[in-house]
């Protein structure tokens, strides 16, 4: 399909360019339903030169580079049908074409010199500089967390504007600048330690034949038959990468459900909340609603001696991730953020969390706040009792009127007073700003009190409820678990909505340990279990072992190279991943 062609099919899906057009996500899920080959030529139109310069600085030679970039599309065919929620798409194709060539260029590098591809003089190497940049620049890269990858990948080397990548990923403008910038800092940084200087990113446009050969090539591969369309070290190295990968997702796989269910058994452990089974919450608040069972009432235990263990945690965040979506939801509908309901002169009269109670269905009691009247007036005091459930944490006394849910407050965060902030106000990202909060001292509910920020003073100390882990929701809706530990000056640019700080968050996850009972019951289980899969692997090491030497003896009657190569690859990096995991039992059984 030529580029005339490209920009018909564009008008005709209701865009007019690569960037204002469908995205990638509608192109793949078009592409699984139908095999609709000019959706996928789009794809490889968009995305082509961007994994032809990533396998080129891995390869050092054009046409090498070309085979490993025509793979990494066959391989994304050949996926499609599986590809629902696995990030973006040119994160996911960035790094399996960076698996790909890392892989081919080990295989070449054991071939003798006759065996590998011819290369194009000038081609492979014409700017020392500019492919020693490249080699560096995509090594960082990889190394960035995937929300900071993907802006990078689609802004600075594919050239989008952030309007064009936010509606090419979904993401509201604001996030895509502010992970962009965050990530073009990171990157400075490192690539300054390598001694090299952030420069610009220059790709060529991807030759029509390349484009056109893959997308048919890949078509064919997804239907299982591929015939003369691709070379036999394109299909080896598709065949080899899917092989792993799905080798790989039944190992993740397996461990996702270990996990999910001592998650899920830890939480049921509580009682079935309304968010676990899906049923609606029986509250007294309800018309006709029966009251539920009142929880035993409890001395609460200093924070100092409470740990959260797996089912807290769950508990906590899911409660988090509810607050969150009433936020958006009424976001939605009054384009800003939650605010504190105010009298006519802007005095604060209820807290956000009454505002937000038709997000998180309670309308019926909302409609019995009177909200020109303060939380404590006589009628509003007495909903007091009538707390939503996912305002506690779990651990209060039956009585308590009182959360741990909070937001910080204060110039620059997301809940300025007295302003009302929209989602592109935060410009830092929505993942990289905190929206609610699990901390102390708790307040009443409904009372218009939260932890108060004042970037002249030193930051607030957070109390409770737990001392190994704070447990936060971020903008964007997620929530996670992070050190209590962390220092307040790096905590602080998480609250900040727009100070351009960059932090990388995976640097807060807290070091929890097996402390609670249930955990520790969970760990023994585990170990058990790890004990019984290690004979399980071994007895499949000595069956592979009679296999491998097997293969050795009909090694001189055309067995196949790349197939051996794979095999000594695979075998190696096992061995180095095996003795990482006993260097690391060594330090812990030591300690």
């Amino acid at each position: 399909m030529s580029v005339p062609a490209i920009r018909n099919y564009l008008r005709a899906l209701g865009g007019g360019e690569a960037g204002n057009g469908p995205a990638d996500a509608e192109l793949i899920a078009r592409f699984a339903a139908h095999k609709d080959e000019s959706a996928f030529e789009l794809l490889v139109w968009r995305h082509a030169p961007l994994i032809q310069a990533v396998c080129r600085a891995v390869l050092r030679d054009h046409h090498a580079a070309e085979d490993a970039a025509q793979a990494t599309f066959l391989v994304l065919a050949r996926k499609a049908a599986t590809f629902a929620n696995r990030g973006s798409v040119v994160g996911w194709l960035y790094r399996v074409a960076r698996r790909i060539s890392v892989r081919h260029a080990r295989q070449r590098a054991r071939l003798p010199a006759s065996a590998t591809f011819d290369q194009v003089p000038g081609r492979e190497s014409a700017d020392p500089a500019a492919a020693e940049y490249a080699k560096a620049l995509c090594a960082e890269v990889d190394r960035l967390p995937e929300r900071y990858r993907v802006p990078v990948l689609i802004c600075f080397f594919e050239g989008l504007t952030h309007a064009e990548a936010a509606r090419r990923t979904g993401w509201p403008i604001g996030t895509v600048a502010g992970r962009l910038s965050r990530a073009k800092e990171l990157l400075a940084r490192r690539l300054s330690r390598r001694g090299v200087a952030m420069g610009a990113v220059a790709l060529p446009v991807a030759g029509g034949n390349f484009v056109g050969s893959t997308a048919r090539a890949a078509v064919a591969y997804a239907r299982g038959s591929v015939a003369s369309l691709a070379s036999p070290t394109v299909l080896t190295l598709a065949q080899g990468a899917t092989t792993t990968m799905t080798t790989t997702l039944l190992k993740l796989t397996a461990a996702a459900a270990a996990v999910m269910c001592a998650v899920t058994g830890g939480v049921w452990a509580f009682g079935p909340s309304a968010e676990a089974t899906g049923e609606p919450q029986v509250e007294a608040s309800r018309p006709g609603a029966a009251a539920p069972a009142a929880p035993v009432p409890q001395a609460e235990p200093k924070a100092a001696e409470r740990n959260a263990g797996a089912a807290q945690r769950a508990l906590s965040a899911n409660n988090l991730k509810q607050i969150m979506l009433a936020m958006h939801n009424y976001h939605d509908a009054y384009g800003h953020f939650p605010t504190d309901i105010l009298d006519k002169n802007g005095k604060p009269l209820l807290s956000w969390r009454v505002a937000i109670l038709p997000y998180i269905e309670y309308d019926a009691l909302y409609k019995q706040f009177k909200l020109d009247e303060p939380w404590d007036s006589d009628n509003n005091k007495k909903l007091l009792k009538q707390m939503p459930r996912i305002y506690r944490v779990g651990i209060e006394p039956a009585d308590s009127v009182a959360t741990y849910y909070q937001v910080i407050a204060g110039q620059g965060t997301a809940f300025e007073p007295g302003n009302k902030l929209k989602l592109t106000d935060v410009t830092d990202g929505t993942s990289n700003t905190i929206g609610v909060l699990e901390a102390g001292p708790p307040v009443e509910w409904t009372k218009p009190a939260d932890i108060a920020y004042d970037p002249k003073k030193a930051f607030p100390k957070l109390d409770g409820p737990f001392q190994n882990v704070r447990m936060v929701a971020m903008l964007d809706g997620s929530a996670r678990a992070m050190n209590p530990a962390v220092k307040a000056d790096v905590f602080e640019k998480f609250v900040t909505r727009a100070d351009g700080e960059v932090v990388d968050i995976d640097e807060t996850k807290p070091d929890l340990k097996a402390t609670t009972k249930e955990d520790k019951e969970l760990a023994a289980k585990l170990s058990k279990e790890n004990v019984e899969l290690a004979k399980q692997v071994a007895e499949l090491i000595t069956l592979r072992e009679k296999l491998l030497l097997r293969a050795a003896e009909k090694a001189g009657q055309g067995a196949s190279l790349d197939r051996l190569l794979q095999e000594n690859e695979g075998l190696k990096h096992y061995i180095e991943q095996v003795k990482k995991e006993i260097e690391r039992m060594k330090q812990e059984l030591d300690k």
